[in-house]
């Protein structure tokens, strides 16, 4: 059997290396996790702005149409005029007309107002999902608590401990003592 002197020295020596280690790997774990997370919100920060991009393209859009709609209008409107007037029509006729004409832009503004809300609605809601998963992957990401190194230290004095008693010589009576043992036993007092 060894020194348990040398035992003890090889064994705090092995308990401080793989606390080391072990500190060591949960440095990498938390930091690769942190690398990640940084890329994961990057990664959202532009998922959102693409999709507030988005938005605005549609708003534009509306934008765009629900002015055509309007010179439509207007061009309808005047053509009415001098047609009526090279008619000599009006009064209760030009008045039917040119509401009928409103009437119609009225609607049409409105089905590009639904449109746009339902597209906008549908790109809110894209902009949560988004946001969901993007908040779900950085909560997956795994986190390593650094370890203490009392727990090294209390395993490596077990078996310090261990190895001592193992190899100490158990004690024998004196001499001169005066306990009388009998042939059954090994001469021990427990």
């Amino acid at each position: 059997m060894c020194n348990p002197y040398a035992y003890a020295a090889i064994r705090i020596g092995q308990a401080y290396m793989q606390y080391q280690d072990d500190k060591a790997e949960a440095n990498y774990i938390n930091a690769k996790t942190d690398a990640t997370g940084k890329r994961i919100r990057n990664e959202a920060i532009y998922k959102d702005i693409s999709l507030q991009r988005k938005k605005d393209v549609e708003y534009d859009k509306t934008a765009a149409e629900k002015f055509k709609i309007a010179i439509e209008a207007k061009e309808k409107k005047g053509k009415v005029k001098v047609q009526l007037f090279e008619s000599n029509l009006g009064g209760n006729l030009f008045t039917y007309l040119t509401g009928d004409i409103d009437r119609q832009e009225g609607r049409a503004f409105e089905v590009q107002d639904i449109n746009y809300e339902n597209v906008t609605r549908t790109i809110e809601e894209d902009r949560l999902a988004w946001n969901r998963q993007f908040t779900n992957q950085i909560f997956a990401l795994p986190r390593v608590a650094k370890p203490n190194f009392t727990n090294y230290a209390l395993s490596a004095a077990g078996d310090i401990t261990s190895v001592f008693l193992a190899s100490s010589a158990p004690s024998t009576p004196n001499a001169g003592s005066s306990e009388i043992t009998s042939g059954s036993d090994s001469g021990f007092r427990y």
